[in-house]
């Protein structure tokens, strides 16, 4: 945990962010406030209408925000997680493209940062995905041996998303005669 506390925040009684039990916490801890996660769409199913308020509110307390996208099927075609204010959006492979938990995870997925963190990323000894970065680079080195991940299920990924514009256009055509 690295020295944090983790700070619980109501929601209301439609599953959503409790906006004001949000701004308390906000007050109270904003000289030590690091970071705010959200699962979004939340575990109740919920599409947060405030959610870019929420990292708004985070970023001006000086905090960053972490998305934890676990359900990436409410959002293929639809969203843009990187749209939402996020700093983090870890994209959740696992329960949405009936990717194994195991599989290079838990929760395994892509883990996209806006530009202010990519020095901090992790490199690897083999590549160097970093190099453009020079000296900016402050990575702390390799967090695992595939530096691209468990590369031969993201294929099922792949073909699912592919397949959603095509459901998609289906559900707009009138039916056959």
């Amino acid at each position: 945990m690295a020295g944090m506390k983790v700070e619980p925040i109501n929601v209301t009684k439609d599953g959503a962010i409790d906006m004001k039990h949000l701004q308390a916490k906000i007050e109270k801890h904003r000289k030590d406030l690091a970071c705010l996660m959200i699962t979004y769409p939340s575990t109740n199913g919920v599409f947060e209408e405030t959610v870019a308020e929420v990292c708004a509110m985070i970023h001006e307390a000086g905090g960053q925000v972490y998305l934890d996208g676990a359900n990436m099927n409410a959002q293929v075609g639809i969203c843009r997680p990187g749209d939402y204010g996020s700093d983090v959006s870890h994209l959740n492979l696992h329960k949405t493209f009936c990717i194994p938990h195991g599989g290079g995870g838990p929760g395994m997925g892509p883990i996209g940062v806006k530009a202010h963190l990519a020095p901090f990323l992790p490199s690897h000894p083999v590549i160097t995905p970093l190099a453009s970065l020079g000296k900016m680079a402050k990575s702390f080195g390799a967090v695992s041996a595939a530096p691209f991940g468990s590369s031969a299920i993201l294929p099922i990924s792949w073909a699912y998303i592919k397949v959603i514009p095509l459901q998609l256009l289906h559900l707009r055509m009138p039916p056959a005669i």
